[in-house]
């Protein structure tokens, strides 16, 4: 009993210690990160499986650039944002 009391204690200092780090931190920065898959229930009408995936969004109009402003533009062209659908088979569907 004694034992398990213990190394309860010690797991919970080693966890605070951690939590305490740069690289606890860090960790949990990098749980956070990104967005979560919504929920697909009844999305797909009758198709099933329905599930939620990534998919690239399409790309608006390229903005009209005053003279000067092309080389902050050309620094994130190459940005994809990604969006959330659910798919079912080759069917994509609204969240």
């Amino acid at each position: 009993m004694n034992s398990l009391l213990f190394f309860t204690l010690l797991a919970n200092l080693f966890l605070a210690s951690l939590a305490a780090t740069p690289q606890g931190m860090v960790m949990d920065e990098k749980i956070r990160l990104g967005s979560t898959p919504p929920s697909c229930r009844n999305r797909c009408k009758e198709c099933s499986p329905c599930a939620a995936v990534q998919v690239p969004t399409l790309p608006g109009a390229a903005p009209a650039l005053p003279a000067g402003n092309y080389a902050s533009y050309n620094m994130y062209s190459n940005y994809k944002p990604l969006g959330w659908k659910c798919q079912c088979g080759k069917l994509f569907f609204n969240p």
